[in-house]
């Protein structure tokens, strides 16, 4: 069995999108790795799309998880560290945590995750950004 990752459009309008994440380890599996959560491919955007995290809300359970944009090398550009809890952050006050992934960067947001190994960790979040 596979750990399992669902990714639900709650909105998808002009200007901002809005994603629903699951996340379910399966206790074998291990962490994910660059797991892609946004692809700009997906909603008919360019991969030269920049986007914009505006809020974060997320519930995990057993593991922390760190969200990246794709650089398209290596090291990717960590954005914010979250943690084991139920939190929201809103980016709103600085306009967004903007993808600055440089020339190389493919427009995806990814997340990488710390500890998602017993079969109870599990954890949501909803994501919101700005195309």
């Amino acid at each position: 069995m596979a750990n399992t990752v669902t990714i639900t459009t709650v909105n998808n309008g002009p200007r901002n999108l809005i994603l629903h994440v699951y996340l379910k380890s399966d206790g074998a599996e291990g962490e994910l790795v660059d797991e892609v959560i946004v692809d700009p491919i997906d909603f008919g955007l360019p991969s030269t799309t920049r986007f914009a995290i505006e809020n974060i809300q997320y519930n995990f359970v057993g593991f922390d998880a760190v969200v990246e944009f794709d650089t398209g090398l290596v090291d990717d550009k960590m954005m914010w560290v979250l943690g084991e809890t139920n939190d929201s952050t809103d980016f709103g006050f600085i306009n967004g945590l903007k993808d600055r992934s440089g020339l190389d960067g493919t427009g995806k947001i990814q997340i990488s995750t710390t500890g998602f190994t017993a079969v109870s960790d599990q954890g949501s979040m909803i994501i919101a950004v700005r195309k």
